[in-house]
């Protein structure tokens, strides 16, 4: 077994990685499941060095998520593109396809997230939004150096077939779930988001910086067996 104890489920970023890590762990040919320990996750079916190893093979074969991901409906963006103006969510992906490394997964998936790498935000971390009130001299947001976690970030977008299907609305809603399901199982209880599988449901509400959308910190909605309309 292997506990990410850098990724949180009240982190939507955090918790999206962890779906990327299954994704590839089932792309890569690996029987595996996962599941929530409160509010860390642990794959099942493999260590650490397997997971971490499965994630750098993958690389280096090369990702194909930008092939993958979600469509909108004539035009519209899906739900976790919250991008807008300069910042493209491709151009992001490919960037961080082309950047990341072994080191950067580990710190990513082992260690508190420290939010210090240059990478471009998608939104989907709070805490690595700039907000041009908080840049020197009141400057817009792209003037001060990029913070967030490469592979966090990465991952996260890794799952983006699995979450962020489906219109771009106020809210976005999550679940975890406590049972150890495979990528199958995975896909249909985030569709649902019912807490029926031991977990919590978590919702943010989706603010705006400029042009670009972020997810505002999380609220937890349910910790017992209800559903999450």
């Amino acid at each position: 077994m292997f506990e990410m104890q850098g990724l949180r489920a009240e982190n939507t970023q955090g918790w999206m990685a962890a779906i990327g890590v299954i994704s590839i762990l089932d792309r890569m040919g690996m029987d595996v499941q996962i599941a929530w320990n409160n509010t860390c996750p642990t794959i099942h079916g493999a260590d650490e060095n397997q997971v971490i190893g499965a994630l750098e093979e993958y690389l280096k074969q090369g990702s194909d998520i930008l092939d993958r991901l979600p469509k909108g409906i004539n035009g519209d963006k899906t739900a976790l593109d919250l991008t807008a103006g300069r910042v493209s969510l491709t151009g992001v992906i490919e960037s961080m396809i082309n950047t990341v490394n072994r080191v950067n997964i580990v710190e990513a998936l082992t260690q508190v997230w420290k939010n210090q790498d240059n990478i471009t935000t998608l939104g989907w971390d709070s805490v690595s939004v700039k907000f041009a009130a908080s840049v020197g001299g009141n400057k817009a947001p792209d003037s001060s150096p990029h913070r967030g976690v490469l592979a966090g970030q990465w991952l996260a977008a890794e799952s983006l077939p699995i979450t962020g299907v489906g219109p771009r609305t106020r809210k976005y809603k999550w679940v975890t779930w406590s049972v150890p399901l495979d990528l199958g199982g995975v896909r249909a209880v985030v569709q649902s988001t019912s807490t029926d599988w031991g977990g919590t449901l978590y919702i943010a509400n989706v603010g705006r910086n400029g042009k670009m959308g972020y997810l505002e910190p999380a609220l937890t909605m349910s910790n017992h067996n209800t559903s999450g309309g």
